[in-house]
């Protein structure tokens, strides 16, 4: 298992304000109540207890049945990797860092300096880049795979995925048929179904409609929790568009869709892993555009790690996306300001490491200088430890009003526990700086990922499992998803 940097306890909000917004929460659940488009959910809140006006397919939520579901819901477990030194533990405390989002429909090269129409090699790259950058916890698209058919680049992406890291895997979970076809693929390569069940190393991505909506693509919560993935419920309210204009509206509203995502999740299989996972992004009111990097989004995902702790239950956000269109300052400004809030809030999975133009397209570069700032930020985290023989009061008297400490025995013994020493981010002086070439942080980025890549691939799934996704492949080819 990945040794874990607990997060901070940042708040920003009271314990007055958690209860009214839990309150104000269950309200919303009660009147108006959540309107469902999925005949399977209207008979399942039916039958579990809800208030089901079928005429007008909507269902209301009593609080017992909420507070039901948040006992039932585990508070800690196992996010597992195929290989047992990426396992995560999931519970309010620790913070991870993952790559990318959902598909992206864009993609950054380098050297046409612009985003471009990815094709399925690009997400082969940033998944064998993930794999190899120790600061990326877990793996999602940075891309898609634009150079597939339409209604199978989703399969393409997972594929490229699956084959090139060990690392947990978050996958879209866009209904029945294609959440059926994704764990297929995740049990082949897992070696079949007994054993996804036994360590299930993906987790299914739920995204409702705001405001207060379920369509069919919630479906693909019942085939993900019949074999014990975890359920990660994200609604994305914008404010001013979707949600109310305010921070705190928007996370009312976020946090009544997402209790309703939990009760669904617990009345299909009690028990099943839930993670907390209310978005809070803006519009933007001068182009109309969802925000990333917005200082507005930043508190709301800091309120959202809070939330996460007052029901006890893991949380996971966007963090390190942001708004620029290039890996440049700005990008590196917002992704910093997300990433440190996150952490401080105590995020469990911050999310859209490399992810440029609000969730447009990824960059590989910006993945790279990205997993430099997770490094930075977990060091952080860190603190400083404070004991006598840290403080060293001895040895500062040894040194005296003359010496030095460079030689020093205590100062080989601490160093490397105590300073920071970075990857990317070179500390040379500026003659060496001017004689290896004046390199920006962006070319510097650049050469680190062509290193990595330029390695051979490593071979992370059997031939076996090749074999069966192959056979996925072209049995969606012929004949469709379904």
């Amino acid at each position: 298992m990945k040794n874990a940097q607990r997060g901070g306890s940042w708040d920003v909000l009271s314990g007055g304000d958690l209860e009214r917004i839990h309150q104000a929460s269950l309200s919303l659940l009660d009147n108006p109540g959540i309107f469902s488009e999925s005949d399977l959910i209207l008979d399942l809140f039916q039958k579990g207890g809800g208030i089901v006006d079928r005429e007008a397919r909507l269902i209301r939520v009593p609080p017992e049945m909420v507070t039901e579901a948040l006992q039932s819901a585990p508070k800690s477990f196992v996010l597992y990797g195929r290989d047992p030194e990426m396992d995560l533990l999931v519970e309010p405390g620790p913070v991870y860092y993952g790559m990318g989002g959902t598909s992206e429909p864009f993609f950054w090269d380098y050297d046409l300096g612009r985003p471009r129409q990815p094709v399925k090699e690009d997400m082969i790259r940033a998944t064998r880049l993930a794999q190899a950058l120790p600061n990326v916890d877990f793996v999602m698209a940075l891309c898609s795979a634009g150079d597939a058919p339409p209604g199978e680049n989703f399969i393409h992406e997972y594929d490229a995925i699956f084959r090139n890291t060990t690392k947990p895997v978050v996958v879209s979970a866009l209904g029945r048929e294609y959440m059926q076809t994704f764990l297929e693929m995740a049990a082949a390569v897992s070696g079949g179904e007994a054993e996804l069940r036994r360590r299930p190393w993906v987790v299914a991505y739920v995204t409702p409609v705001s405001p207060l909506r379920v369509t069919p693509l919630n479906e693909g919560m019942f085939e993900a929790a019949q074999l014990g993935i975890p359920i990660q419920y994200s609604p994305g309210p914008m404010m001013g568009a979707t949600a109310p204009a305010t921070v705190a509206g928007d996370l009312t509203q976020s946090n009544a869709e997402t209790l309703f995502g939990l009760v669904q999740s617990q009345l299909i299989k009690p028990g099943i892993p839930f993670i907390y996972a209310p978005h809070t992004p803006a519009m933007d009111m001068a182009t109309a555009q969802c925000t990333y990097g917005s200082v507005e989004q930043a508190l709301g995902r800091a309120a959202v790690a809070q939330l996460g702790r007052f029901y006890n239950l893991p949380t996971f956000n966007t963090g390190a996306g942001v708004e620029a269109k290039l890996p440049d300052a700005q990008a590196a400004s917002e992704a910093m300001l997300g990433t440190l809030l996150n952490g401080l809030a105590g995020m469990t999975l911050t999310q859209t490491m490399g992810t440029l133009a609000s969730g447009l397209y990824g960059s590989l570069e910006m993945l790279v200088i990205c997993d430099e700032m997770a490094h930075m930020m977990k060091r952080v985290l860190r603190g400083i430890a404070v004991s006598d023989e840290n403080i060293g009061l001895d040895v500062i008297r040894e040194v005296g009003h003359q010496g030095n400490f460079l030689a020093h025995d205590h100062t080989l013994a601490h160093f490397k526990q105590d300073m920071f020493f970075p990857v990317l981010f070179r500390r040379q002086t500026i003659d060496q700086w001017l004689e290896r070439g004046a390199k920006s942080i962006l070319e510097v980025a650049h050469e680190r990922l062509l290193a990595i890549l330029e390695r051979p691939a490593p071979v992370l799934i059997s031939a076996q499992a090749e074999r069966a996704l192959d056979d996925v492949l072209a049995r969606v080819t012929a004949h469709g998803i379904g």
